[in-house]
C-alpha cells in the first residue's frame, strides 16, 4: 500500500486541488491507498510515524513543495521505503532535480512504477549538536534572509495563484538586498579553510539548482556522494544583481564574484550569526557543519537531472 502524505496548503492550496485529482485516479483504478492531511506538519509526520510501524506501507508519495518533503526525511532516512513526490509547492526544486513531471496523473505514474535510485543526503550539524537532514540546499546569508521574507510574505501567495511562484524569490532578494550586509565568512571544505571578506552567501548544495530553480551550482548531483557550495562574494550590491540573472543557466560560475567548491564535509563560520534555511524551512544559525550522507534514501525518479 502506498501512503501519500498531502500538504493541501502548499502552493497556496495547490495541495490541495492536486491531491483530489489524483485520489479521484487513485479510486478510478482501485489502486489501494492510505492517506495522511492533516492540519499540521507535526501531526502529518506523527500520524505518518505510526503508519509506518503497522508495517503495510510499500512507499511514501508526497503531495506538496520542498518543505513537506524535509519534513518526512527523518522518517525514511536510512530505510528501505521508497519515497516519492507529485509537486504542488511554490519552488519545486526536488522535482527539477530528479527530473519529476509537473502533471500529478504523469508524477503519480511515476511513483506507481516504483522506479528508485538511492539518493545521497545533507546532513546539518548546528552549534547546539542538532543535527538536521536535507535534501536539496542549505541556504545560509542573503539567500537564507530572501527565503525568510518570501515565507512571511503576502507576495509570495499572489506569485502563486498566477503560476509564477519563482517570483516570488526575485522579489524577496530585491527586498532583502536592501538590509542585507555582506559578511566575512570562513567555509572548510574537508579541512581546507577558505575566507570570503565580504560573503553575501553561501549556498551547501545536493542538487544543482534552489530557489524556484536557480542554478547555483551547475555540477551537483544528488547521486555523486559529494556536497558542493558557492560562495558570492567581494562585490556591490549592483554587481551583485549584474550577477543573479547568470544564476539561471550557471554561468555565474565563470564570474570573479563567485567561488565554488565541493567536498564530503563543509564546515561554515561568519563574524556574525548568519541565518540558514534547508529545503526552503528555517534550520538555525551559523556556525554550522555539513557532511554528505551516501544513498540513504531510496527516491523514485525518472532520472536526476542537471
Amino acid at each position: 500500500m502506498i501512503m501519500f502524505i498531502v500538504n493541501p496548503s502548499s502552493g497556496n492550496g495547490k495541495g490541495r486541488i492536486v491531491w483530489d485529482k489524483v485520489e479521484s485516479r487513485l479510486r478510478r483504478d482501485g489502486i489501494p491507498y492510505t492517506v495522511v492531511l492533516e492540519d499540521t506538519e507535526r501531526q502529518s509526520v506523527e500520524l505518518a510515524a505510526k503508519e509506518l510501524e503497522r508495517g503495510h506501507v510499500k512507499a511514501v508519495a508526497v503531495v506538496g513543495g520542498d518543505g513537506t518533503l524535509h519534513s518526512v526525511l527523518p522518517l525514511l532516512a536510512g530505510g528501505s521505503i521508497p519515497l516519492g513526490l507529485i509537486p504542488a509547492g511554490s519552488g519545486n526544486d526536488t522535482a527539477r532535480a530528479f527530473g519529476i513531471p509537473k502533471q500529478p496523473a504523469a508524477a503519480l505514474d511515476l511513483i506507481l512504477s516504483l522506479r528508485t535510485q538511492p539518493a545521497d543526503l545533507l546532513k546539518a550539524k548546528l552549534a547546539t549538536g542538532e543535527e538536521l537532514l536535507t535534501l536539496t540546499a542549505l541556504a545560509i546569508g542573503l539567500d537564507a534572509a530572501v527565503a525568510e521574507d518570501v515565507n512571511v510574505s503576502g507576495y509570495k501567495k499572489w506569485c502563486n495563484r498566477f503560476r509564477i511562484g519563482s517570483l516570488a524569490y526575485i522579489i524577496g532578494l530585491l527586498r532583502a538586498l536592501a538590509r542585507y550586509k555582506p559578511e566575512v565568512v570562513k567555509v572548510s571544505v574537508d579541512g581546507k579553510e577558505h575566507v570570503f571578506r565580504a560573503s553575501w552567501l553561501s549556498a551547501v548544495t545536493n542538487v544543482s539548482n534552489y530557489g524556484g530553480g536557480l542554478k547555483i551550482c551547475p555540477e551537483a548531483r544528488p547521486t555523486d556522494n559529494r556536497l558542493h557550495v558557492c560562495i558570492v562574494h567581494d562585490c556591490s550590491k549592483i554587481q551583485l544583481l549584474r550577477v543573479f540573472p547568470t544564476i539561471l543557466n550557471g554561468s555565474h560560475v565563470r564570474t570573479r564574484y563567485v567561488t565554488v567548491l565541493s567536498g564530503k564535509n563543509i564546515q561554515i563560520t561568519a563574524g556574525r550569526s548568519l541565518p540558514a534555511f534547508g529545503d526552503g524551512e528555517p534550520v538555525g544559525h551559523t556556525p554550522l557543519s555539513s557532511s554528505v550522507v551516501p544513498g540513504q534514501l531510496p527516491f523514485i525518479t525518472a532520472g536526476v537531472s542537471g
